[in-house]
This record gives C-alpha cells, sequence and structure tokens, in this order.
C-alpha cells in the first residue's frame, strides 16, 4: 500500500469511526434510558400511585411520558456537546492543542542543550529526507518515561512532541528510529485520524462527567437541605450516569484499540525501511520494556491521548491496549534483537555495522525520476543517508541563522534577491525600511547565500517553516504581503520566487487549517489540471517534447477539453488558483496528477534542481510531500 491508498483508507476509516461513534452513541442513550425508567418506577411506586400489571405496560407508560424523550435528548445532546467542543478546539489549533495538553514546551533552537540539539538535527535530517517541512518540536519535560507523538490534520501543520526521558535515555540510532515512526504517522494519514478519533471519542465520555456533577451537585444538596424526593433521584440518576460513563470509557477504549494496533505494526516497519536500522527503532522498544516507568505518562489527558503515542501511555489489559505487547513489536522489526540484547550492551554497537548486518537486499540504492509520482509519501534508506550529507553542507552560520525568526525572514529576502538580478539594491532598500533586524542577517550572510548549493535552498526552507509559523498572525500576513511585494518589484514572477512564495503561503497561511472534507471529482477540475500541466509545458528545457508528453499525460483523464493552454493562461498566479482545486480531489486521482506532471517535467529526459523544486512544491499544494532526488552525489559547493 502507497502513500495515495493510505491517504484514501484514512479517510474510510473516519466514516468507520463516525459508525463506531453512532453505535457507542445509541448504547449510551439506552442505557440511560434504561436507567430513568428504573428510577421512574421506583418513584411511581414511592409515590403510591400504583404500578401497571406488566412490565411491558410500565415501559409503555415511560415511553409515552415526556421523560423519556427529555432523557433521551439531554443524552445526546451532552454526547454532541462534548465531542463539538473537543473538535472545535482541536479544529482552531490541531496539533499544537495536543502538545498544550500534553503540558509540552516548544523547543528553543537557540537551546545548548546536546540532547535537545539532537532531537533537532534528526527532525530535520528526516524532514528532508520526506520532503516535508519540519514539525513544530516539542518537548514534555515533567515526563521522565519514555514516549513521543504526533499531532495535526495535515502534514504541514504538524507537531513532534518528545518526552524528556525519551531524549535523555536513548541513542541517537533509538531516537531517529522513534523519530522515524511518527514521520510515517504523518505520512500515512495516521496523524489526522488520531485527532478527530480523540474528538470523536470526548463525547462519549460526558455523560459520566455529567453524572459526577449531578451526583456532587444534587447529593449534596438533598443531604443539607432535605428538599425531597426529587433531589434523591437526580442524585440516583448521576450516580447511575457515572456506570454508565464506564461503559463510554471502555467502547472508547475498544474503538481506540481496533482502529491502533495493526497502525502501529506498520509504522515500526516504516521506520525500519526508512533508516535500514532495525536496531534503532528495536533498542527504543527495548529501553521502554526495561525502563523503571516504561512509556506511561503523568498528566491527565495520558488516556485521551494514548493512541497518539509511541507506546502505552496509560497501563489498560492486553485486550483494550492500543499499542501491541512490546516484545511482539520488537520480534517484528528485528527477531535477534531480544537474544542479542541480553548478551552485549546496546551503546557499544555501531549503526553501521547495525545496517550491513540487518539491512535486506530488498533495499534499492538510487532513486528512478521515472518512478517519484510513486514514491510520494515515502522515505526509503538512501534518502535519509541524503540528507544526513546534504544537512552537514548546510553552513553552520547559515543553518543557526534558519533557527532564529530574523534568520528564517532574511533567508527567505535572500532567495527573491538572488532571483531578481539587477534589482538587488531596490529590494534591500525596501527590506532595510520594513524589516530592520533581518536586514543585519542578510548582509552577514549574503555571501554564504551566494555561494549556496541549490540542492540546499528547499531543505532550509523547510528548516524555517517552524519558525515563521510562530509569527503571530498579524505578523504573518505582515511578511507574506512583503514577500509578494518584492517578488513583484522587478514585474516578472520567476520560477524560484513563485517555489518561495507558494510553499510559504501555504505553510503560513494554512496555520490551523484542518484540510478541506469535501471530495472534488476530477471532471470539474478539467481547467485546472489543464494550466498545470501547460505550465510544466512552458516552463520544460525542450518545448516541443513536453508538448508530447502533455498530449500523453492528459489522455487518461475525461476532460471535455485537452487542448494545451496559452503561457499566459498558464501563469504561475493561475497554477496557484488550480492547485486550490485541485487539492480538493481523491487522494486516487492526486497520484495520477502527480504522475503526468512527472512525465511532462521529464520529457527532455531529466529533471533538473529547478524543476525538482517545482514538482517538490506541487506535490505538497496537493498534500503529497515527494523526498529528495538522490540520483547523483552530493558535490560540495557544487
Amino acid at each position: 500500500m502507497d502513500f495515495f491508498d493510505h491517504q484514501d483508507q484514512a479517510r474510510r476509516k473516519s466514516g468507520q469511526l463516525v459508525l463506531l461513534f453512532v453505535l457507542g452513541v445509541l448504547v449510551t442513550a439506552f442505557l440511560v434510558n434504561l436507567l430513568g425508567f428504573g428510577i421512574w418506577l421506583l418513584i411511581q411506586g414511592y409515590a403510591g400511585t400504583g404500578l401497571p400489571a406488566t412490565v411491558w405496560q410500565s415501559l409503555q407508560g415511560w415511553l409515552t411520558s415526556h421523560y423519556a424523550w427529555q432523557l433521551a435528548l439531554g443524552t445526546l445532546l451532552i454526547i454532541a456537546a462534548g465531542s463539538l467542543a473537543a473538535y472545535w478546539q482541536l479544529r482552531q489549533g490541531g496539533g499544537e492543542v495536543v502538545a498544550r495538553w500534553s503540558g509540552a514546551r516548544q523547543v528553543d533552537y537557540q537551546q545548548n542543550e546536546p540532547a535537545v540539539q539532537q532531537f533537532i538535527n534528526v527532525s530535520e535530517e528526516m524532514a528532508i529526507a520526506a520532503g516535508a517541512p519540519v514539525p513544530s518540536l516539542y518537548v514534555m519535560e515533567q515526563e521522565t518515561a519514555i514516549n513521543a507523538f504526533v499531532a495535526g490534520y495535515q502534514a504541514d501543520q504538524a507537531v513532534l512532541v518528545v518526552s524528556r526521558g525519551a531524549l535523555d535515555a536513548l541513542s541517537r540510532d533509538e531516537l531517529q528510529g522513534v523519530v522515524g515512526h511518527e514521520f510515517s504517522h504523518i505520512l500515512n494519514g495516521d496523524m489526522r485520524l488520531n485527532v478527530r478519533l480523540m474528538a470523536v471519542l470526548a463525547g462519549l465520555i460526558q455523560i459520566g462527567q455529567a453524572g459526577r456533577w449531578m451526583w456532587n451537585s444534587m447529593y449534596i444538596g438533598f443531604r443539607s437541605s432535605r428538599r425531597g424526593r426529587s433531589d434523591a433521584a437526580l442524585a440516583m440518576l448521576g450516580l447511575g450516569l457515572i456506570l454508565i460513563g464506564y461503559v463510554g470509557v471502555l467502547t472508547a477504549r475498544v474503538i481506540k484499540a481496533g482502529v491502533s494496533r495493526q497502525r502501529e505494526y506498520l509504522a515500526d516497519a516504516s521506520a525500519v525501511q526508512f533508516t535500514r536500522n532495525p536496531d534503532g527503532i528495536a533498542g527504543a522498544l527495548y529501553k521502554i520494556r526495561e525502563h523503571v516507568q516504561g512509556s506511561q505518562l503523568q498528566h491527565r489527558h495520558a488516556e485521551d491521548m494514548s493512541h497518539f503515542c509511541f507506546g502505552e501511555s496509560v497501563a489498560l489489559s492486553s485486550m483494550m491496549a492500543t499499542h501491541p505487547p512490546l516484545d511482539d513489536r520488537i520480534r517484528r522489526v528485528n527477531p535477534t534483537f531480544m537474544a542479542r540484547a541480553r548478551h552485549r550492551s546496546r551503546a557499544s554497537e555501531q549503526a553501521d555495522s547495525a545496517v550491513a548486518r540487518t539491512a535486506p537486499d530488498a533495499f534499492e540504492q538510487v532513486m528512478g525520476v521515472a518512478t517519484l509520482g510513486a514514491l510520494a509519501g515515502t522515505v526509503r534508506p538512501d534518502h535519509l543517508d541524503y540528507a544526513r550529507r546534504l544537512y552537514k553542507n548546510i553552513p553552520e552560520q547559515v543553518r543557526h541563522s534558519v533557527h532564529q525568526s530574523a534568520g528564517a525572514r532574511a533567508f527567505c529576502y535572500s532567495q527573491i534577491m538572488l532571483a531578481s538580478p539587477g534589482h538587488e539594491q531596490a529590494l534591500l532598500n525596501l527590506i532595510k525600511q520594513e524589516d530592520v533586524s533581518a536586514v543585519e542577517v542578510l548582509r552577514r550572510l549574503w555571501p554564504f547565500y551566494q555561494k549556496l548549493d541549490p540542492q540546499l535552498r528547499l531543505p532550509l526552507l523547510d528548516m524555517a517553516v517552524p519558525v515563521l509559523k510562530r509569527l503571530d498572525e498579524r505578523e504573518r500576513l505582515v511578511f507574506l504581503d512583503r514577500l509578494s511585494r518584492l517578488a513583484a518589484m522587478d514585474e516578472e514572477l520567476a520560477l524560484r520566487e513563485w517555489v518561495l512564495l507558494a510553499q510559504v503561503r501555504r505553510h503560513l497561511s494554512g496555520a490551523g487549517a484542518t484540510g478541506s472534507q469535501v471530495t472534488r471529482p476530477i471532471k470539474e477540475c478539467g481547467q485546472d489540471l489543464q494550466t498545470v500541466l501547460s505550465a510544466l509545458v512552458h516552463v520544460n528545457r525542450q518545448p516541443t517534447l513536453a508538448r508530447a508528453a502533455y498530449e500523453q499525460a492528459i489522455q487518461p483523464f475525461e476532460l471535455a477539453d485537452k487542448s494545451l493552454l496559452a503561457p499566459e493562461q498558464a501563469s504561475f498566479a493561475a497554477v496557484t488558483g488550480a492547485l486550490e482545486h485541485l487539492g480538493e480531489i481523491a487522494y486516487f486521482w492526486r497520484r495520477a496528477v502527480l504522475q503526468a506532471c512527472v512525465d511532462v517535467i521529464r520529457a527532455d529526459g531529466a529533471i533538473h534542481q529547478d524543476e525538482y523544486e517545482l514538482l517538490r512544491t506541487l506535490a505538497d499544494c496537493l498534500g503529497c510531500p515527494i523526498p529528495p532526488m538522490v540520483e547523483h552525489e552530493w558535490r560540495p559547493g557544487g
């Protein structure tokens, strides 16, 4: 199953989740009415009004009373309110809300602590290898257990959270295995499903909370004032709701266990595929097994978030556990690890020897450009190796600067200046007027920017994105407007400028967005597809070959008009609008669209660096991260 199948499967699971939720609601409503019926019988008998001769007649009397439908309606409203409130909170803040609930703090890129720097480096390497933005990084400082999770509605809004115990206990290889596992959840759509699951299940546990409130208020009031039997009945109802609430909790646990377990096996396997080091994730799982606290978290939302986490966040029975047993997970990723762990220390083992000993022959060494579309959402060992080399060749001054707000902005400005030869001074004058702090960084690092290898442009932008996201809404809007005005100063939008603007707009303008839930038919997007593919023809170095590739690439799509659009109809501005519509089609069709783009771009037999950046941006706007091109070796300064 590839990236696109995973995305469509995640959407189908969302539908299954709704069905399970409805079933849980009906069971809860039935139990609440059963409780109400019992209390009604007691009140009728206690009042001496006489009871009907049979239970069936009693039930008919209950169903025809106004109490029955009021109780049913109240139950539905409480559950709906709980789910909608959680959904609204998560919709507004996405993964950042979940990170705050866990008590995590956002990583300070200027912090010199080695464990935190290692976490930053490993996460940035994995993001480069995946062709995805770097998630916002958080640490749960109060949690000494070993655990981690990702949260968010889509890849460009993800947060990656690790516990302090994970940073302190895990080696670099083990931390990389955990990060690879979490990136698998991002790329496979599990992260979005987890957030929705959290919102849906929040409603089921509201009945128990309502019962606690009713018991506390009504029972205390009854004891203090002796106001009457109605208070006693309400107190009894509250006690009954508390018991029914446990049914809601049980239902939530069953749903989470059913949804989560197989996805954990898949994420473990993906981490091995990404890193080509089964000992990394196996070592992390083994350390959880031997750790005094394991992976159990202490904060009050630990159970709510149990299906998010790398390991079990709360102690549950094997039937209710959201994760498979640790021993099974270890054996699946590395059958020999448990035996070897008993005889020698994992800390003394070298990563290279682990790879050489355990890497299967199936791992390919080189990515063929013809299969680029099929590799969306995947990370292979050669991608990660390439990302490590790439990361090491980023000048230290530049890497340090994009971890600061002024440096991240300065890097964006530098890319527009380098794409606008002859207008550098005018651009610098405008930046100096509006962003003084960034100008100083820009001047200091300008020699580095000028010599920067083109392969480093997108990785550095990915590293700058989480820093830029920390700008408040007004600052983001001002920054985006400034970039647009800078790009328009030479009255020509270059490919390099459009790539920068499209990437930054997507990741900053959509902060907190959930992504459209409406699936648009491909037939409604015919002109949008024409626009994108036509634009690729016009930027190709061999237009004649690109036109022929266009005619072949667009043929499988059932569109009324398949003609090539003129350059003015397929401008970058038009492409921006077209991508907004294409981002609403099903993932099945996104695969076909992305492959069509690949076919047109490589019509001349190659994918050049600027064409890869264009393709990567198109894929990113479609919600389909693609890995870096590694068909050539890294050449420093080349």
